[in-house]
Formats: structure tokens, sequence, C-alpha cells
């Protein structure tokens, strides 16, 4: 019985005496001042009194802090150590440079003027057919105008005529005498003897 009490102990010292391997990756290293690359937020605590809800007008709040984010976090742009060798050669300015020039840029430079000044003529063509509609609009509103006067004209014409018309009727109609006198006035009849 003795050697059996033996045996866990021996079985928990074959476990004990294999060395175990673990394999872990390494963390990714970490950027030392985190400002040279990524500037942090800014949060901004307001402490608050108490106030009725605008939303709620059954609740109060009491007395508490609120906080607020400021400024969010954002890339650190401005050039850090490697930079500064940049700064001995900076980039030209290119109000002074001249503009990089090759065969496709010019050649879209010239298709672009080109089409500015087809623009231009057609521009100026559109500009004179306009002036010609206007004065054909011009034309055409006297001759409009002009008919209408002739129209009225024409209608005040033939409404005379007519009366005048009327009047001719009545003067030569005229009325039988009144009495069996003679007129002054008579004309020949055909089986009267002539004087």
């Amino acid at each position: 019985m003795k050697y059996l009490a033996l045996i866990p102990l021996v079985l928990v010292a074959s476990c004990a005496s294999r060395p175990q391997l673990v394999v872990r990756p390494l963390p990714p290293p970490a950027v030392d001042p985190v400002e040279s690359v990524r500037y942090g937020e800014v949060v901004r605590a307001y402490h608050v009194g108490r106030y009725v809800d605008p939303n709620h007008p059954e609740t109060m709040h009491e007395r508490h802090p609120v906080y607020r984010i400021e400024v969010s976090a954002r890339w650190n742009l401005h050039p850090g150590p490697l930079g500064a060798a940049s700064l001995l050669n900076p980039p030209p300015d290119a109000a002074f440079a001249p503009p990089p020039t090759n065969d496709v840029l010019i050649a879209e430079m010239n298709r672009q003027r080109e089409t500015t000044a087809r623009v231009m003529q057609e521009a100026e063509r559109l500009a004179q057919s306009y002036g010609e509609l206007q004065a054909l609009f011009t034309e055409i509103r006297t001759v409009a105008r002009n008919s209408a006067l002739m129209s009225v004209r024409l209608a005040t014409n033939e409404q005379r005529v007519v009366e005048f018309g009327r009047e001719l009727q009545r003067l030569s109609a005229s009325p039988p005498p009144a009495t069996n006198d003679v007129p002054a006035f008579a004309p020949e009849s055909p089986g009267t003897p002539k004087p």
C-alpha cells in the first residue's frame, strides 16, 4: 500500500517535468508620444443646476455635470522627426514654380483653347440671332398694331356706308303728298306734250 500512495505523486511529478511551450504574438510596439501621431479628444465638463427637462415638463433634473466632446480625435499632420529633413529642403511654392508640362498637358490645353474659341464664336452668333429675332418681334408687333387699326377703320367705314345707304333710301323715297295739289315741280310724264 505504500507504493500505491506514491503512484499519484510519480504521475504528478512526471507531468511537471515536461516543459510546456506557449507561443504568443508580440504586442505591437506602442507609439511613445501619442501626440506625435494623433491628437486625443478634448472633453469638457459643464456643471448644470436643477432644471426642468424641456422635452418632458413633468421631469426635473438635479444638479449634475454634463460632459461634452469639444474636439474629436484627429490625426497629427505636422511633420515629425522624419519631417525635419524636409524642412531643410521645403517644397517649391506653387505660385512661383512653373507648371509641370508634358505632351498630354499641352494637348489638353490646346484642346481647351480651341473649345473656348468655338464657344465664344457660338455665343456671338447666338447674340446676333437674338438681335435679329428681337427686330422681327418688333416688326411683327408693328404689323399687328397696324392691322388692328386698319380693321377698326374698315369696320367704321362699313358702318358709315350702311348709314349713308339708309339715308339715301330715306331721301329717295319721298313721302306721298298730303293734299291733292299738284306739286310745283312734276316730272314729265311720257303722255304730256312739250310746250
